[in-house]
């Protein structure tokens, strides 16, 4: 095996050197036992994977003499001359069990800082299996990687030992008991504290002299975020954690914005809002402690780069949005949504930010656009004492689902003094109306400007997702904005 992957290298090298023009850098994964299917290859941002391509498996090239592998394929990919660096990753397809168990697919990943890579694989396991063939950043990064994980697995057992030790001193000082039985458990909580603490300034030692003897690399970026703030031994395990939340990001660089490109950033703000949600809170003492751990997010990222503040808020509103905690996404836009980079035109993040402040109670602005006749219509000339604005458009699956429920509930209930205007944010005039007339919403005021999210009443009412509802009353105030078509009667009924 290994003869076949230096013929593979040598065979690339003669076909590097045998030009004289510049040739761009190149990915070679070889993989065993990797099935016929296709991988998927893309960029990391944060917690997001960004399709580039798909790489077809080729079989590999053989030297004659070799005895032949099972099920080697060989992923082949040149990176342009603008690919940032950064982490990358390889999806290489599920195992059978994963299909079966609706698991993720087997995948790797890799850094990419302008130098060419040879990795060696297995499906089966493709970071335990992992070998470097070239490549100086994923060498320095996969070794530290995997004696960093066996230190922080020592550190782990370890700190269970302190905390046991401690839980039998408090245990022995509160019975009263026999006082040379306190003096060695005593001795030993000490002994494992000064273990602990000696193993942690270890890990430490490790991650600034790899850090130091690599500072030219983009992997030593990444592996100075793995330092950690000390947790004496010492203390209690509740002091511990108090005294790393107040210095968790200490080691973080908030002004790279090449971070951005890695899931580092996100990882450690995930780490950090986790050691927050406590067993058995209920669901506003957990919104307060995520608040609490917001603020303290924010005041480290705004040291930093504007880029990267603005990367790390818009991870904390999709993760709270996922969770469903609007006062959370409230404080959010409240407090933070002026870190957000100026441009000509709304980004999605400022939107999802401004919508927060949108509260039942505030109002709406008023606004003129064309009906499906081409005809001016301004809403404030339509409205009644209950009006139902929906945002959507002809290729969101979602609205397609919602509409035709609507239109049947307003035709059977007929609610008196209630009007149904349907703004589509379609670019295509034909399939607007199309959608209209199959559908049959003639009895709704439609309406559309044709310019998708860039629409300016799009832009003012801060829609950055359809569909999207605002119950309005005669006065243009929010009555509600419900989200589904039950949240929709819930309120329509009041």
């Amino acid at each position: 095996m290994i003869k076949q992957v230096f013929f593979l290298i040598a065979t690339s090298l003669v076909l590097f050197c045998g030009s004289a023009a510049p040739q761009p850098f190149t990915l070679q994964v070889i993989v065993k036992n990797q099935p016929a299917a296709p991988a998927v290859l893309g960029t990391l941002r944060g917690d997001n994977f960004l399709p580039l391509d798909t790489l077809k498996a080729q079989p590999v090239l053989r030297d004659p003499s070799s005895v032949a592998e099972p099920a080697l394929k060989n992923f082949h990919f040149h990176f342009s001359d603008n690919a940032v660096r950064g982490v990358y990753r390889l999806m290489l397809g599920q195992t059978t069990y994963a299909k079966v168990m609706n698991e993720p697919p087997q995948q790797l990943d890799f850094i990419f800082n302008k130098e060419n890579i040879v990795l060696e694989t297995d499906f089966k396991a493709p970071l335990d299996s992992l070998q470097v063939h070239e490549s100086v950043e994923n060498r320095v990064w996969f070794d530290f990687l995997q004696k960093e994980q066996l230190l922080t697995e020592e550190m782990e057992l370890l700190e269970k030992e302190v905390d046991y030790y401690k839980s039998r001193v408090v245990e022995a000082r509160s019975s009263g008991g026999n006082t040379t039985n306190l003096q060695e458990l005593e001795q030993q909580a000490d002994q494992k504290a000064n273990a602990f603490n000696q193993l942690q300034m270890e890990r430490n030692m490790f991650v600034e002299n790899t850090v130091k003897e690599n500072q030219n690399l983009f992997t030593a970026r990444l592996i100075q975020s793995f330092r950690q703030p000390f947790r004496d031994g010492y203390l209690n395990a509740g002091e511990r954690k108090n005294s790393v939340q107040q210095e968790y990001f200490s080691y973080i660089d908030f002004s790279d914005e090449s971070l951005i490109n890695s899931p580092v950033l996100t990882d450690k703000v995930f780490e950090f809002l986790v050691s927050y949600n406590q067993p058995g809170y209920n669901q506003e003492q957990r919104e307060g402690a995520y608040i609490e751990a917001v603020d303290r997010i924010m005041a480290s990222a705004q040291k930093g780069n504007e880029r990267v503040a603005e990367f790390i808020l818009n991870y904390l509103v999709n993760g709270f949005e996922g969770l469903g905690m609007e006062n959370v996404l409230t404080y959010i836009a409240e407090n933070y949504s002026d870190n957000i980079c100026q441009t000509d035109e709304k980004t999605t993040l400022e939107r999802k930010l401004e919508y927060q402040k949108m509260k039942p109670g505030t109002f709406v602005p008023d606004f003129t656009m064309d009906n499906i006749k081409g005809q001016p219509l301004t809403f404030s000339h339509v409205q009644e004492s209950r009006n139902l604005i929906i945002f959507w458009a002809s290729w969101c699956p979602h609205c397609v689902e919602l509409l035709p429920r609507v239109k049947t509930w307003f035709r059977q209930f007929n609610p008196g003094n209630f009007e149904i205007i349907a703004i589509s944010l379609d670019t295509s005039e034909k399939e607007w109306k199309n959608a209209v007339t199959t559908a049959g919403f003639e009895e709704f005021y439609n309406l559309s400007d044709l310019k998708m999210w860039d629409g300016k009443v799009t832009e003012d009412y801060n829609v950055f997702a359809t569909p999207t509802m605002f119950l309005i009353d005669a006065n243009r105030k929010i009555l509600a904005k419900p989200e589904t078509f039950e949240e929709l009667l819930k309120n329509a009924a009041r």
